[in-house]
């Protein structure tokens, strides 16, 4: 596991730009997104985090992290503690004819769990990861 230091979320941080701002995204906030991200990449097969940015399971962490803050906070700000989205939100399509209007679930397309990480761009790259993570031997 990795610890999430300063340095790490420095790093995020510098990686990721849409979450510089202090005020909407605290250090607590960030620190417990990356705390997620690293136990999503903790596999042998994203190998070991290095302040580097082609090291492969930092880009798999910070994707992650990224993603999760993202859609966790759909205000896109973390300083209030209670905006935390209840819901989970998935890939939805909607229908209007005249006054009429039907909103569902686009289903058979992906499991909930990439369903649910396809809502960003971060999640999509995660994704990406994942599957180069995920390809070929692994020896021991």
């Amino acid at each position: 596991m990795v610890d999430i230091t300063p340095a790490v979320i420095t790093a995020f941080r510098s990686s990721q730009k849409a979450f510089l701002d202090l005020t909407k995204w605290p250090d607590d906030v960030v620190e417990q997104a990356l705390c997620e991200a690293g136990a999503e990449t903790g596999g042998k097969r994203w190998g070991a985090y290095q302040d580097d940015c082609k090291n492969f399971k930092q880009r798999g962490m910070f994707y992650f992290a990224a993603h999760w803050l993202a859609v966790t906070y759909l205000t896109q700000d973390a300083s209030t503690p209670g905006a935390i989205s209840p819901t989970a939100r998935l890939n939805v399509a909607a229908k209007s004819v005249g006054d009429e209007s039907v909103t569902y679930r686009v289903g058979g397309i992906q499991d909930t769990e990439e369903d649910w990480l396809s809502l960003t761009n971060y999640g999509v790259q995660f994704l990406r990861l994942r599957r180069r993570a995920g390809m070929g031997a692994l020896a021991v």
